[in-house]
């Protein structure tokens, strides 16, 4: 794994944006400064969804970005390079919040916090961008930085005077840009002097001086050593330079540290390389808010915009969640599935190419240290290590072929209609958010609508005790309780069939309460018949609004019954 930090990430940007031409697919990741999931509910729309997701991208930003470069070779064994970026935004919108709870739970799990603020990477949205480029334009861009650093620049600029001119007192004891506008400096040719640059700067700052220092004395190259921490001096003339060339590089450098890791990104976009995540929603909504542009106020616009940026993503969960027949007991987080094909076990599974870790494709293996779970250098290697695995099962044993290694081509192909522009939503009522047509079904159990047997309004002090106790009783099984406007009816959201058949049960037997399609069908089922009987009404569009309750409780007796019948 190589670490990009601000200290380095010029240097390494080359080589990132050269194996993003060349890869195959990358895999991306994210940790963020917190996560609030109190508002999600089984009861959720995918639009109240949306705006929860929203929520919580614009309050919490992301800290590390991971990304990992996969290149099939000519033997078809793969090779891969995994790069780990902290990031920090210094010259954006500081408005921001952090999760201790989730800061608590990224140090458990080694996350290097000092390193995200001291040497985080620098991002920025295209309009960011676009407000500091016609700053820079305009010579406002200074204003970007703190008075303490405007003040290190003018006193860098008196010793350029003092060290490349023997100025008279006049000239020392004046306003430095009158006498940069008068007095040409010159130094002796192939010749040069040092200054000692501030300490604790960013690449931002570093290269603001430069450029500040530059359009004071365009004459003059000024370069930081490898350290940073001297500048030299000396002529363009020594490099065959021009002040305008010399002034436009400056600014590019200016402009490429303030874009930071957004332009690597932008090149991700450009190529149009596959994308693969893992559970990638939030993902995929953090990359376009904080790296393009702000996220849209609809569901609906996110989807169309997002997939104008990145036409192609494929998600390993829905992979995972396809292969739970075959591969049993694995499940579909992350971690079990990089600890099942990081294992021996997986070895029959896949084909031998690709058992056990996949090499470096470009850079050493120069930092195995941070290889844990929730460093996202780490968990986006592992997304795609799974991605391949997972794909080769699939497309393997649906299709009756040996367990041989596939061209990425033909793995592509096969894997666009089933998972192509596919994310997962958790604990929703929907298959998958599908980013170039109308979300899928889910799979989950109809909402229970419960009413008194007197249909007469539920009290507030009852709707209080029932939501503690239905909390005691169903313990670690996911449930959600609501209560409807007009007050005669608590709809339940349940994510499992046996969740769903207990609570209806339960409430069949209350003698004050009882399930709607009990009450207008004038029958009663058993928990069995209930449990294979669970899905009787869907209808994306409709929701749980007022209007469907009587719809669903009528589907799901005839359901119900059509059941006994057989």
């Amino acid at each position: 794994m190589v670490i990009v930090t601000d200290s380095n990430f010029l240097d390494a940007a080359g080589t990132l944006r050269k194996g993003l031409l060349y890869c195959d697919f990358v895999a991306i990741d994210f940790e963020f400064l917190g996560l609030d999931v109190s508002a999600i509910s089984l009861h959720d729309t995918v639009e109240s969804r949306y705006q929860i997701l929203r929520d919580n991208v614009i309050k919490y930003r992301p800290c590390q970005l991971g990304l990992t470069l996969f290149k099939q070779k000519s033997n078809r064994a793969y090779k891969a390079d995994t790069y780990s970026v902290p990031l920090f935004q210094r010259f954006g919108d500081n408005d921001t919040s952090i999760s201790l709870p989730s800061m608590r739970f990224l140090v458990k799990n080694k996350f290097n916090l000092n390193q995200v603020f001291m040497d985080g990477v620098e991002f920025c949205t295209r309009k960011e961008f676009k407000k500091f480029e016609r700053a820079l334009l305009a010579g406002t861009a200074a204003s970007y930085l703190s008075r303490e650093v405007k003040s290190q620049i003018e006193l860098l600029k008196v010793m350029v005077h003092e060290k490349c001119y023997q100025s008279t007192s006049y000239h020392i004891t004046h306003r430095t840009d009158e006498p940069m506008q008068k007095i040409p400096l010159k130094m002796k040719p192939n010749s040069s002097v040092s200054l000692r640059m501030p300490r604790n700067l960013s690449s931002v700052e570093k290269y603001m001086i430069i450029y500040e220092l530059t359009k004071a004395f365009p004459q003059f190259l000024f370069t930081c050593d490898e350290k940073q921490q001297n500048l030299h001096v000396k002529n363009i003339s020594d490099d065959y330079l021009k002040e305008k060339d010399n002034l436009e590089r400056a600014r590019a450098r200016c402009s490429e540290s303030v874009k930071g890791v957004s332009a690597i990104l932008q090149v991700v976009h450009m190529t149009g390389k596959l994308v693969v995540g893992h559970n990638s929603l939030l993902d995929a909504m953090y990359m376009y808010h904080y790296f393009f542009s702000h996220l849209p106020a609809n569901y609906q616009m996110f989807k169309d915009k997002f997939n104008a940026l990145f036409p192609r993503i494929m998600d390993t969960k829905l992979l995972a969640q396809a292969l739970r027949f075959e591969l049993p007991g694995v499940g579909d987080s992350l971690e079990n599935l990089g600890d099942y094909f990081g294992s021996d076990k997986s070895d029959k599974t896949v084909p031998p190419e690709l058992r056990g870790f996949i090499e470096p494709w470009m850079n050493p293996l120069e930092d195995e240290s941070e290889n844990v779970y929730h460093n996202a250098g780490f968990d986006s290697y592992v997304t795609g290590e799974v991605f391949l695995k997972l794909a080769h099962i699939y497309i393997n044993r649906r299709n009756n072929f040996k367990n041989e290694i596939l061209d990425f081509d033909r793995i592509y192909q096969y894997l666009e209609a089933p998972i192509l522009n596919r994310l997962p939503f958790q604990l929703m009522d929907v298959g998958c958010c599908y980013l170039t047509g109308d979300d899928s079904k889910g799979f989950r159990p109809d909402v229970i609508t419960i009413v008194r047997r007197d249909r007469v309004a539920i009290e507030e002090d009852e709707f209080r005790y029932l939501e503690k106790a239905l909390g005691t009783l169903m313990a670690t099984y996911q449930f959600d309780i609501e209560w409807s406007k007009n007050k005669k009816e608590l709809f339940l959201a349940t994510n499992s069939p046996g969740s769903y058949a207990f609570l209806c049960e339960k409430f069949s037997n209350d003698s004050s309460l009882a399930p709607l399609d009990e009450l207008d069908s004038g029958k009663k089922w058993t928990f069995e018949q209930r449990q294979t009987a669970w899905r009787s009404f869907k209808n994306r569009g409709v929701g749980i609004g007022i209007n469907a309750k009587r719809i669903r409780a009528q589907n799901q007796a005839t359901k119900i019954q059509r059941a006994m019948e057989i």
